[in-house]
C-alpha cells in the first residue's frame, strides 16, 4: 500500500434493514481479535482488528468502520488498498474465501459526544477517563465490524494502557504484563457470543470496589474524585438481590462470567447493558443527600440492566424494530424484582406509575405510534425510543401478566431462553414461547391490539343508583372505554374496579375484578352494594389507560383525597387530576390550589415528589403568564411552611427543593437564598449543592443584586465537572444582549468543548422573563435549526432544539412560525420534523390550557363582583 487512507467526512453513517438482512444471510461464525494502544494524554489511539468469519458466495460485502486513518488493510493475508467511504470498508467478493480473515491496522480519535469511545478529563484532578457506548450503531466507531445485532461474535481483547489504570471489558482479565515506560498490556479471556453493540471498553484511574456473590465476581467503579460519594454497599446489596431473583425466576443461571458496574462521566443515557460490564450515568452516584425515592429509582435501573443479561444479551433482538420489547421486558421485570427481592417491596409499583405517566403524555401527542413498529435503518432506531417504548410497552407486559397469570408468563420466559440462548429472536418467537390465550383472544390478536395500534384509551365508570329500604344502592355499574377519533382502537383490559365508602374519617375500599373488551361492559358483582363515594376503574394500576373520574368521585377527591389510605390509589387519583389539567377539564390554577391544600397532608414522599413535579410543569406551561409570579409565590409559601413542619430528613429535603425550584420572582428568590444560606432559622434541612446552584443561576438570570458574588462563591465551593456545567448555565443566563449574542454565535461555531458542556450552556440561555432580550432569537432559531440538524451530530442537534426552541414565548405567533417551517420540510428531516410536531403539540396545549385558566379566573371574578 503506497499511502494511508484518511476517511472523508461520512455522507451517511447508517445501516438499513435490507442491507443488514442481506449481510446476515451470507456471514456467519464471526470472531474478533482486538488490540488497542492508549497513551496518557493523547487525543488519538491506535487499534488493530482481526475479523474472522465464514462467508457464502463471491459477492462484495463490507465492514462498518468510522475511523480516522487506516494504516494497513489485509484480506486473507494479502495487503490491499482500502476502498472506504460512507463508513463502509469494502470487502471485494473476489478476495474473499469461505473462511476469511480481514486485518485492519488503524488510528482513531476519541469521541466527545457521550457515545462511541468517549474521553473525559476530570477538571478536579486532571485525570483522564474513557468509556464506550455503542447502542444502536456505534461499535464501528471503535473497531471495524459487522455492526448489527444478528451477527453475534466472540471477542479476544488486549489493551495497552498506563500502569495504574483499571481496564474493564466484557470478560475477565487473563493476565497483565508490563511493557515499559510506565505502561502495561492487559489481556482478556475470550468472550461468549454476543452482539457488537454490547461490547464494552472502560479505562482510566477508576476507583474500584470488588465483591462476589453465588460465584459471580462483582465490581463497582467510579472516578477517583467521586469515590467519597460512592455507596458501594447499597449497590452491591441490590445487585446480589437481583442475582438471587432472576436465575430462580428464569430457571436459567447468569449466562456470563463476571458482572462489573461502572459509573462514568458525561454519559448520555441512564445506563447500558453491556455484557458483564454495565455502564451507568454518574447521576446515580449521589453527591447530595438522596431521598428514598432516588434510591428506589437507582435500584430500578440496576435491576433493569441486570434483566437485560438474559433478555437482550443472552437472547437478542434480530433487528431494532424489537428494541421496544427489550426495554419493556426489562422495565417490567425490574419492578417485579424490586417487589419480590428488595426492601422496596410492593410499594415499588407506585414508581412504575410515574413511568407510565411519561407514556400517557407521549401517547396523547400527534406523534403517537405503535409500541412495536418498523425500523427501516439505524437512524430511525431512536426516533420512537420514548415513553411509549418504556412505559406503555412495560404496561402492556403488566396487562399480559394480569390476564394470563404470573406462572404462565414465567414458564414462557423459561422456554424462550432455552430455545434461543446465545442467539437472536423476534416478537413472534416471544409470543410463541408464551402461547397462552388472553380473554378468549389469541396472543397474536392481543399483540395486534396492544402493540401494533397507537394511542391511548380512556376508561370511565358510570354508577346508576336506586333508593331502597336499606338506603342508596348500586343498580348498575358500567365501564366505558373510549379512543380518540383518529386512532379508534379499543383494547381488552383486565382490571380491578375499586369502590370506596366514606365513614366520615377514612375510605373503606373493595375491589371487584372486571374485564372490558369493547366500548362498554357491566360489572354485575357491584349490583346491590351501597352507592359509593368513589369509583376507580384501574385499581392496582393493572392496565394502561387514562381514567376519567365521574362527577361524584371527582367531588370526593377534591374534598377528601387525604382520606384515601392506599398510596397507589392516591397516586392514580392524582394522575387523573393531572390529566384533567392537560385536557382542560380542571384549571391549572385550581389544580395548584388543590395541591397547596392537600400536599402538606401527604405522608408518602414519592407521591409528594411526583405531585411537585407536576406542579413545576403546571407553573411553566399551563399557568397564564400574568398569574405565574403569584402562583409560584403561593407554592413557595406552602413549601416554606412544610419545611418547618415536616419531619427531619427526606421530607424537609423534598420541600426545601420544592421551594428552590418554584422560586420565580425576586421576592421568592430572596426567600430561596435565605433557606440555602441558613438565614431563615430552620434546622434539620440538608441544603445540597444543586439547590445552591439553582439559586445562583436564577439570581444571575434575574439580575439580582449580589448575584455575581453568589456565583463566584459557588464556583469556589464546587470546582467539579458538575460545577463547571452549572457555571456555564449561569454565564449564558445573564439578561444582557451581549451575553446572548456571544453565546448564540458559540453554539453555532466551536461550542464549549464537549457535548455536555455545550448542552449546559444552551440550558441557561432562555428564560420566560427575558423575552425582550431573547426576541431576536425567535426568528434566528427557525432560520438556523435546519442547518444544525444537517451539519451537527444528532445528540447536539436534539439538545439545540430542546433548549433553544422559543418556548419562552407561549404565543400563536411562535406556533404559526414553527408550523410553517414544519410544512416546508416535506419529509427531508425526520428527526427535526418529529421534534417540531411535538413542540407544536405542546405549545398548542399550553396556549389552550392558559386560556382555559384565564377564562375560569375571569368567570370567578365576574361571579364575585355580581355577588357583591
Amino acid at each position: 500500500m503506497t499511502e494511508e487512507q484518511t476517511t472523508p467526512v461520512p455522507h451517511k453513517d447508517t445501516l438499513g434493514r435490507e442491507h443488514a438482512e442481506e449481510r446476515a444471510a451470507r456471514i456467519d461464525d464471526v470472531r474478533y481479535t482486538l488490540t488497542f494502544d492508549i497513551e496518557r494524554g493523547a487525543s488519538t489511539y491506535r487499534g488493530e482488528a482481526t475479523v474472522q468469519f465464514r462467508v457464502t458466495g463471491i459477492n462484495d460485502t463490507f465492514l462498518d468502520f468510522r475511523g480516522h486513518r487506516i494504516h494497513r488493510l489485509e484480506i486473507n493475508g494479502i495487503e490491499v488498498e482500502p476502498v472506504w467511504a460512507d463508513c463502509r470498508l469494502l470487502l471485494p467478493g473476489h478476495r474473499l474465501a469461505p473462511e476469511s480473515t480481514v486485518r485492519v491496522i488503524y488510528e482513531n480519535e476519541f469521541d466527545h459526544t457521550g457515545d462511541g469511545f468517549h474521553r473525559f478529563v476530570d477538571p478536579e484532578d486532571g485525570e483522564t477517563y474513557l468509556f464506550t457506548d455503542f447502542e444502536p450503531f456505534s461499535a464501528h466507531r471503535l473497531f471495524p465490524c459487522f455492526d448489527q445485532p444478528d451477527l453475534k461474535a466472540t471477542y479476544r481483547l488486549s489493551v495497552t494502557a498506563p500502569d495504574g489504570w483499571e481496564v474493564i471489558s466484557n470478560a475477565s482479565i487473563a493476565r497483565s504484563e508490563p511493557v515499559g515506560s510506565g505502561r502495561v498490556t492487559v489481556h482478556f479471556h475470550e468472550t461468549l457470543r454476543f452482539s457488537t453493540y454490547l461490547f464494552a471498553l472502560v479505562a482510566g484511574p477508576y476507583h474500584a470496589v470488588r465483591d462476589e456473590h453465588r460465584g459471580i465476581p462483582l465490581g463497582v467503579f467510579c472516578r477517583r474524585s467521586l469515590a467519597r460519594h460512592l455507596d458501594a454497599d447499597e449497590i452491591f446489596t441490590i445487585t446480589k438481590q437481583g442475582f438471587d431473583f432472576y436465575p430462580a425466576f428464569f430457571d436459567y443461571p447468569y449466562p456470563f462470567k463476571k458482572y462489573d458496574q461502572m459509573f462514568v462521566p458525561e454519559y448520555n443515557a441512564g445506563a447500558m447493558e453491556n455484557v458483564g460490564a454495565v455502564t451507568f450515568s454518574e447521576r446515580m452516584i449521589f453527591r447530595d443527600p438522596p431521598t428514598e425515592h432516588q434510591r428506589l429509582s437507582r435500584a430500578e435501573v440496576i435491576l433493569h440492566e441486570m434483566a437485560h443479561m438474559w433478555f437482550g444479551d443472552l437472547v437478542t433482538m434480530r433487528w431494532w424494530n424489537d428494541l421496544w420489547l427489550n426495554e419493556s421486558f426489562a422495565t417490567y421485570m425490574s419492578y417485579l424484582a424490586m417487589e419480590h427481592a428488595t426492601r422496596f417491596g410492593p410499594g415499588a409499583w407506585t414508581s412504575f406509575n410515574g413511568i407510565k405517566g411519561w407514556a400517557y403524555r407521549q401517547d396523547q401527542l400527534c406523534t403517537t405510534h405503535p409500541v412495536a413498529g418498523e425500523v427501516p435503518d439505524t437512524d430511525h432506531t431512536f426516533l420512537n425510543f420514548d415513553g411509549i417504548t418504556y412505559g406503555k410497552g412495560a404496561a402492556a407486559m403488566q396487562q399480559l401478566v394480569a390476564a394470563i397469570g404470573l406462572d404462565a408468563f414465567r414458564d414462557g420466559m423459561r422456554r424462550y431462553f432455552r430455545r434461543h440462548e446465545y442467539g437472536n429472536a423476534t416478537l413472534r418467537d416471544f409470543l410463541d414461547a408464551i402461547a397462552v390465550p388472553v380473554g378468549g383472544r389469541s396472543l397474536t390478536e392481543w399483540a395486534h391490539l396492544w402493540l401494533e395500534r397507537p394511542a391511548l384509551n380512556t376508561l370511565r365508570a358510570e354508577v346508576t343508583a336506586e333508593v331502597t329500604q336499606e338506603g342508596e344502592r348500586i343498580a348498575a355499574l358500567r365501564l366505558r372505554q373510549e379512543a380518540p377519533a383518529e386512532h379508534p382502537t379499543l383494547r381488552p383490559h383486565r382490571i380491578d374496579v375499586v369502590l370506596g365508602w366514606d365513614d366520615g374519617d377514612a375510605l373503606t375500599l373493595e375491589a371487584l375484578p372486571a374485564f372490558i373488551d369493547g366500548a362498554e361492559a357491566e360489572v354485575p358483582a357491584a349490583v346491590g352494594r351501597p352507592a359509593p363515594a368513589l369509583v376507580f376503574p384501574n385499581h392496582k394500576d393493572l392496565t394502561f389507560a387514562q381514567v376519567a373520574l365521574d362527577p361524584r368521585s371527582l367531588a370526593y377527591v377534591r374534598a377528601h383525597l387525604e382520606r384515601v389510605r392506599d398510596p397507589l390509589l392516591r397516586q392514580l387519583l392524582g394522575a387523573s387530576l393531572w390529566s384533567m389539567v392537560r385536557d382542560r377539564q380542571l384549571s391549572s390554577l385550581d389544580y395548584l390550589a388543590l395541591l397547596g391544600e392537600k400536599l402538606p397532608l401527604e405522608s408518602d414522599l414519592e407521591l409528594t415528589e411526583a405531585a411537585l413535579g407536576h406542579a413545576a410543569l403546571c407553573l411553566t406551561r399551563y399557568v397564564p403568564e400574568p398569574e405565574r409570579a403569584g402562583a409560584s409565590s403561593a407554592l413557595c409559601e406552602v413549601a416554606l411552611r412544610s419545611v418547618g413542619t415536616a419531619p427531619p430528613g427526606d421530607a424537609r429535603l423534598t420541600w426545601a427543593r420544592a421551594l428552590v425550584n418554584a422560586a420565580y420572582g425576586p421576592k421568592d428568590l430572596l426567600l430561596a437564598a435565605g433557606l440555602c444560606d441558613g438565614a431563615l432559622g430552620i434546622e434539620g434541612v440538608a441544603i445540597d449543592q444543586d439547590m445552591r446552584w439553582t439559586v445562583a443561576i436564577k439570581w444571575i438570570a434575574r439580575g439580582m443584586p449580589g448575584a455575581e458574588e453568589r456565583l463566584a462563591e459557588e464556583r469556589r465551593r464546587d470546582p467539579s465537572d458538575r460545577g463547571q456545567r452549572a457555571a456555564l448555565r449561569a454565564e449564558t443566563a445573564r439578561p444582557d444582549a451581549a451575553t446572548k449574542a456571544a453565546a448564540w454565535e458559540k453554539f453555532h461555531a466551536e461550542g464549549y468543548g464537549s457535548l455536555h458542556l455545550t448542552t449546559a450552556a444552551m440550558a441557561g440561555f432562555a428564560w420566560s422573563f427575558q423575552q425582550e432580550v431573547l426576541d431576536p432569537y425567535q426568528g434566528a432559531f427557525f432560520e438556523r435549526v435546519v442547518g444544525t440538524f444537517t451539519s451537527r451530530p444528532p445528540e447536539l442537534a436534539r439538545a439545540y432544539f430542546n433548549h433553544l426552541f422559543p418556548a419562552w414565548e407561549t404565543s400563536p405567533a411562535v406556533l404559526e412560525r414553527s408550523q410553517a417551517l414544519l410544512d416546508s420540510l416535506g419529509g427531508s428531516q425526520p428527526m427535526l420534523e418529529r421534534m417540531l410536531r411535538e413542540a407544536n403539540d405542546d405549545l398548542a396545549r399550553s396556549i389552550a390550557c392558559r386560556a382555559h385558566a384565564a377564562g375560569r379566573l375571569s368567570s370567578a371574578s365576574r361571579s364575585r363582583e355580581g355577588h357583591a
